[in-house]
This record gives C-alpha cells, structure tokens and sequence, in this order.
C-alpha cells in the first residue's frame, strides 16, 4: 500500500498525467461553456432552454473538478481535492434535481400562428 501511495501521490513525476487530467478538465470546461453538451450552444451562448442550460453548467462543473483534482495532485494538497469533489457531488445532485423538475413539469401549449 506504501509502495502505492508512492506511485500515485509522491513521484516525482505526478505532474505530467496531472496536466493531462487538468487539460482534460479545460476541454470540458470549454465544452460546456461555448461548445455545448450535446452539440448545441454551451452554456454562454444559450437562450431560453433551461434544459440546455443545466446540461450545459454540468459539464462544466465536471470541468473544473477535474482541474481542481489535477492541482490537488500536483500540488498535493488532499483539501483541494476534498473541495472540488464535494462541489462536484453538491452540483450534480442540485442540477439534477432541476433536470428531474423541467422534465416532469408540463409545456406550455404554443399558440397556434396562422
């Protein structure tokens, strides 16, 4: 287990696949911000589709927790990584609950145009 915890955490050379997971992160980021989730608008260039939108806010959260996880790494700080992944879970779990909401909630009909 020593052996492990040397592997993972105290090489010295740890910072290399954590800035790839930190790379990894900004393309996530970026996604969900401009790019979108699911090939439509991200989060700064979305209208009125709440929907989008919270997808869009997730991925991006996604993102940034990846980035705060490689840092955690590189930096070797375990309350980085702490932080990063309790506001990953609480995200997930408040956005998600909006989604489920959204989704189970009815349309407003469309009036019809001539």
């Amino acid at each position: 287990m020593e052996r492990l915890w040397w592997i993972v955490v105290e090489a010295p050379w740890r910072g290399v696949p954590a800035a790839a997971l930190a790379l990894i992160g900004l393309v996530q980021m970026g996604r969900g911000l401009w790019f979108g989730a699911a090939g439509g608008p991200g989060l700064l260039r979305q209208g009125r589709d709440a929907i989008a939108w919270i997808r869009c806010f997730q991925v991006a959260v996604f993102g940034l927790a990846l980035v705060a996880a490689a840092a955690a790494w590189a930096w070797r700080q375990p309350w980085l990584l702490a932080v990063g992944l309790g506001i990953l879970g609480e995200e997930m779990f408040e956005t998600s609950r909006i989604l489920t909401a959204l989704n189970q909630s009815p349309r407003p009909a469309q009036p019809d145009r001539p």
